[in-house]
């Protein structure tokens, strides 16, 4: 089978032939049929401070359930399944403050070493897969895990209802977290951006404007949320944003960092409790989180699959990280289908 590799820091991504997956007894195998690109694929895989472990990569999956390991129960092969990025043991310390990345248990076929979405086949533990609904689709279970992601950093903050949000950036990650604003009862929600061309997604996921930092008046910012911001998200990542974030939030307001910058930021102290800003470093989900993610998508009839704009072939995923790194590239999600030929 198929599988893309990372070597180490600053080494191209291969896709290279690997053995398939043997199940441990609490163990699952998933045949992959969609995985998105996160922005910690990209990230995480350059030349930077922190990068991922070398081995199988990607983490935003869903597939098929096509083996399953002696002591599996509630599954059954043929089952189609969201999967988590981690798989809780509950009984440590990580486990119990309901953040399953920060389980300290030895995680069986879900070590890092082994485990990557941007191949064929993956095993991982049977409590990382979550049934999806018949009705939807692989690209809509491949982002249950991303989504998620959003759900977590607005949980964390405990958004109140009617805030004013902010959302600098308009990739996956800004669109999560209109997605949750919208239906936690955000009060206004304005989407900012270097360009325009994601203004009708972001509408149409639940934002109330789309300002354009390139093309609009700086100056009616403040009108389109009605003020300034109670909670403004940084979903850049590139350096300065966080600095723009405390400058655009309001006194006692709320800064969430998303973008997972991999640079020094120059941000300064005093300008932060000047206005008692409250900064947060979301990461993650519980598994309730994850699980009221599908919940929400399979009850409501929402079709998230409409941020996906490409789906490439395993092959392609080198060049296409190559060009998301240079900034040559402007898909919103892009999705990977291992069964599908260049």
């Amino acid at each position: 089978m198929k599988a893309a590799i990372f070597s180490g820091p600053g080494q191209p991504i291969t896709i290279e032939e690997v053995d398939y997956p043997t199940p441990g007894p609490g163990d699952i195998v998933v045949r992959v049929h969609r995985c998105g690109i996160c922005g910690s694929d990209v990230s995480m895989t350059g030349e930077v401070p922190f990068t991922f472990a070398p081995g199988p990569i990607g983490h935003e999956f869903a597939g098929e359930v096509v083996e399953m390991g002696r002591n599996v129960t509630g599954l059954r092969t043929g089952d189609r399944v969201a999967c988590l990025l981690s798989a809780p043991c509950g009984k440590c310390e990580g486990c119990a403050k309901g953040n399953p990345i920060f389980c300290t248990a030895p995680q069986g076929a879900h070590d890092r070493r082994r485990y990557g979405g941007f191949g064929e086949y993956v095993a991982i533990p049977a409590g990382a897969a979550r049934p999806m609904a018949d009705w939807l689709s692989y690209s809509d279970g491949a982002l249950v895990e991303p989504m998620a992601c959003g759900l977590h950093a607005l949980n964390m903050m405990a958004m109140p209802r009617g805030a004013r949000l902010l959302v600098l950036g308009a990739g996956s990650m800004a669109m999560s977290m209109v997605f949750w604003a919208r239906r936690m009862g955000a009060g206004r929600i304005v989407v900012a951006s270097r360009s325009s061309h994601r203004r009708d997604m972001a509408q149409a996921i639940g934002a109330d404007a789309f300002h354009s930092f390139a093309e609009d008046d700086p100056g009616e910012l403040s009108a389109l949320l009605g003020g300034m911001p109670d909670v403004v998200a940084e979903c850049v990542g590139a350096s300065g944003m966080l600095g723009k974030a405390i400058e655009q939030v309001r006194p006692q307001g709320t800064v969430l960092s998303l973008g997972m910058c991999q640079h020094a930021e120059p941000v300064m102290p005093a300008a932060c409790t000047f206005k008692e800003v409250s900064l947060l470093f979301p990461l993650g989900y519980s598994v309730d989180e994850f699980a009221e993610t599908a919940r929400v998508f399979d009850a409501d009839r929402v079709h998230p699959d409409m941020m996906v704009s490409d789906v490439i072939a395993l092959d392609e995923l080198p060049k296409v990280l190559e060009e998301l790194r240079a900034g040559q590239r402007q898909s919103l999600k892009i999705h990977v289908n291992p069964l599908q030929d260049h």
